[in-house]
């Protein structure tokens, strides 16, 4: 089939097949800012108002920005297709739909090494007061935040750099401060700044971590973002792997269609957004976004079940040379561990959630990981694990210890990744660490067989406030498990930690 350029005059001649945005894109307002223009965003939330504008529901539309450098010509490529982009979402059955998504309408790369312009265009971007929404998914690292205290850590490096250079700001929270700043001087408009990242209570990290700025830098806007500007805290899920060239290709080859930044995400998503508004936002709950007083529970719900699971399964999976996440969840050893023990160990130490039956959240997850058309990887669930593992692991494992709770499954998932990071597999094959701060936590990988206190206080453990008792208890099991590893090799060892 030839393939088509994905643009705005080449629509009418894309096939029958695909889904076409059929709303009119010149009528919209760039009045949502986006901030992290990445493969999740696009088969979310942008993916949630393109349905939305498809049905006559409001004139609202995305400006994207990175405050990161792109991997490859990212704004060329958008700016060629009229900003435009493919999603496609294949289900565990087969069943695909693609559709041409319009809800974005314009995109600026506002790291420092864009330029100088390209940084004032984004910071005026975000203090315009058209702007009424911004959004964030810069990943747990993009914060710099304490995780014990949940404020901004003064002690990173990125942080002491934005307070010394504060009219070229990199971190997200300094641009939001600075921005706010603009905002303030210009005329005081309202604004609502909303995290969709994987971090406990994330909008009120990111106003903690805005505040920090405020207060160091602009103090005289203190009293009026708190007044004036809120941070809703939100819940977001749908597994979205990496877009790899096999997508490109598929796409050209399948439907005809030539876009170099395609998405595939599952069939599968859901939204959770705390009712906090300071300004216009999209009529969100008339496309199935929950919009609740609290989110805290979905969001605890989500981060120990989804994305514990997906970091324990991670390690184990690739020790056992599973390379893909559905490979992995179906590998009878893996599946029970996760189901049976896993997901089993964190469930006690989750709160009530409102209309959620957490029996079937888990078996439902469970069949989401299966789904081997969306050809999620176990490498891209394997990175950056000193940003994840803290949140979705240590701290339910503190919790489970100081409250007598079962949580053997919990040890050894954190012994799995610590073999994992000693970085070769048990056939001598290198193994992969991407990961920010991989040189730090490799090393103490490397000497936990004989230090394992050493590993799980490099890891985060102590900010679980456990007791010198405890957190010995801790260590020991956690030798226990790595011994196993080390001694039986991991098949064995995972057997014996089923019970099998």
């Amino acid at each position: 089939m030839e393939s088509i350029k994905l643009n705005r005059e080449n629509l009418s001649r894309m096939s029958k097949a695909i889904s076409i945005c059929g709303y009119d894109r010149n009528a919209l307002s760039p009045s949502i800012v986006h901030l992290g223009l990445g493969n999740f965003h696009r088969a979310h939330q942008a993916a949630i108002l393109d349905e939305l504008l498809e049905r006559g529901l409001g004139q609202q539309g995305i400006f994207g920005i990175n405050l990161i450098p792109d991997s490859f010509p990212l704004g060329e490529i958008l700016k060629e297709q009229d900003y435009l982009y493919t999603l496609i979402t294949k289900s565990s059955g087969g069943e695909e739909r693609v559709r041409v998504v319009g809800s974005v309408l314009g995109y600026l790369n506002g790291c420092e090494n864009s330029g100088l312009n390209q940084k004032e265009a984004a910071l005026e971007r975000m203090a315009d007061s058209g702007t009424s929404l911004i959004t964030l998914t810069v990943t747990e690292k993009g914060y710099y935040f304490n995780k014990e205290t949940n404020e901004c850590d003064s002690r990173e490096a990125s942080v002491q750099r934005d307070l010394e250079h504060p009219a070229e700001p990199r971190t997200a929270a300094a641009n939001l401060a600075r921005a706010l700043s603009r905002r303030y001087k210009a005329g005081k408009s309202p604004l609502t700044i909303m995290s969709c990242d994987n971090i406990p209570s994330n909008g009120k990290v990111l106003k903690n971590c805005v505040l920090f700025f405020c207060r160091e830098l602009y103090p005289e806007i203190i009293s009026w973002v708190e007044d004036n500007v809120s941070f809703p805290c939100s819940m977001v899920d749908r597994i979205t792997p990496a877009t790899s060239p096999a997508l490109v290709k598929e796409l050209e080859e399948r439907y005809g269609i030539s876009d170099p930044w395609p998405v595939c995400g599952e069939d599968f998503r859901q939204w959770v957004l705390e009712d906090s508004f300071k300004t216009k936002v999209p009529c969100y709950g008339e496309a199935g976004v929950q919009i609740v007083k609290d989110a805290g529970p979905y969001e605890l719900m989500k981060m120990r079940l989804l994305n514990g699971s997906h970091s324990a399964m991670a390690y184990v999976s690739w020790l056992l040379c599973l390379r893909t996440v559905d490979e992995g969840i179906t590998n009878p050893l893996v599946s029970s561990f996760i189901r049976r023990r896993y997901m089993e160990e964190i469930t006690p130490t989750l709160e009530p959630v409102p209309g959620i039956d957490l029996d079937v959240y888990k078996d439902t997850l469970v069949s989401r990981f299966s789904n081997k058309n969306i050809a999620d990887t176990i490498a891209r669930l394997a990175t950056d694990g000193t940003s994840k593992v803290p949140n979705f692991i240590l701290k339910p494992l503190s919790e489970a210890v100081k409250q007598g709770l079962p949580h053997s499954a919990l040890v050894f998932a954190l012994a799995g990744w610590a073999r994992f990071l000693e970085g070769t597999d048990e056939q001598g094959q290198p193994i992969p660490l991407a990961d920010t701060n991989g040189p730090t936590i490799a090393e103490a990988a490397r000497t936990a067989a004989s230090n394992p206190a050493g590993f799980l206080a490099a890891a985060g453990i102590e900010a679980g406030g456990l007791s010198p008792s405890q957190l010995r208890q801790t260590a020991e099991e956690f030798k226990t498990h790595l011994d196993a590893i080390h001694g039986k090799g991991i098949k064995r060892a995972l057997e014996e930690e089923n019970g099998e």
